[in-house]
């Protein structure tokens, strides 16, 4: 049986709780132990495309605002015509004033990831709530989806645990069988999240409750979640990354995209066919694990670019030793 959620009439017409609280669009990413605070929404492959913009991304204090002014959708499956996944979106929670990455904006600031920036209350990192709200008003009945995540200090917070007890008693969030309501709570450790890891969904499947998340060292905004380091050898391999280029016209990039493991520094060097170095970047922070990516534009090349075969030259250098060196060929591709 599908249930029509409903508060605003604009996000009523659009998304739904099918089978037992399972959204199609679901809270996948959440951090809240960095200098800014964000949340990643999916889509989880239910037919059709939705628009978030009506929708809020809150922990319900203080004065929250919709997702953005104007459409941003969210697809069930990857559009590769656009620059970044188009599954994901990450709402930043910020008092700046910054333009969204919105449908008809595209990807302004060229990182691959969909960035909507709302002027909403930011999380805390002790007890703590994320909704996928019709509204910020829990009490509504418009919840879509809802997480909750505690330090478990032994005392809850008062406001927090009357927005859980809120979810619960809409069938948002399940409760186990504690009398604690911390305990309800995705247990984030006692120190709370840090700046690289976070709290991330572990399985589209959506039980309503604390086993649907896992705290991970990977932090991975706008991409599929990372676990486990399958790769414990390494410190970085290279992902998602075309060999051809074309870079006919001035807005146009080379983009090399990684998976970090470790704590790095990474250097891209650029040399062309006969051995020429003609272009150089570098990470100019440590990059912490989770997906990155260093961009070349055409002023970044101290040489003519031509078409013909190229090679990246790839340095990684791990916070605590060792060095990981790795090339690929690449073809340019000039008018």
């Amino acid at each position: 049986m599908t249930q029509i959620i409903r508060i605003t009439a604009a996000a009523a017409l659009i998304f739904t709780f099918t089978g037992h609280g399972e959204a199609e669009i679901l809270i996948n990413e959440i951090s809240a132990g960095g200098s800014a605070d964000w949340v990643e929404i999916f889509h989880n492959g239910g037919e059709g495309d939705r628009d978030i913009s009506v929708l809020y991304v809150t922990m319900y204090r203080g004065t929250n605002y919709p997702v953005a002014s104007s459409p941003v959708t969210l697809k069930p499956a990857d559009d590769p015509a656009t620059p970044f996944d188009d599954r994901f979106a990450v709402i930043h929670f910020t008092s700046e004033t910054l333009e969204s990455e919105t449908d008809s904006a595209g990807d302004i600031n060229g990182n691959g990831i969909r960035d909507i920036y709302c002027r909403n209350y930011g999380l805390w990192n002790t007890d703590c709530v994320v909704a996928l709200d019709t509204d910020d008003d829990p009490e509504n009945g418009g919840i879509i989806d809802f997480v909750a995540f505690s330090n478990r200090d032994g005392s809850i917070n008062s406001d927090i645990e009357k927005y859980l007890n809120c979810a619960v008693s809409m069938l948002a969030w399940n409760k186990t069988g504690s009398l604690n309501p911390q305990d309800w709570c995705c247990f984030t450790g006692s120190d709370g999240l840090n700046e690289w890891s976070t709290l991330s969904r572990i399985r589209v499947s959506d039980s309503n409750s604390l086993a649907d998340f896992a705290v991970t060292g990977f932090s991975t905004p706008g991409r599929e979640n990372i676990f486990i380091n399958g790769d414990s050898g390494k410190i970085f391999s290279v992902v998602n990354t075309p060999r051809v280029f074309p870079m006919d016209r001035p807005n146009q990039r080379i983009s090399v995209n990684f998976k970090i493991f470790r704590k790095c520094t990474i250097r891209v060097r650029v040399f062309n066919s006969i051995g020429v170095k003609i272009a150089s970047k570098g990470s100019s922070d440590k990059l912490f694990p989770g997906f990155h990516s260093l961009s070349f534009t055409k002023a970044d090349f101290t040489r003519p670019l031509k078409t013909g075969l190229c090679l990246f030259h790839i340095e990684a250098v791990a916070d605590k030793g060792g060095t990981q060196k790795k090339i690929l060929t690449f073809s340019m591709v000039m008018k």
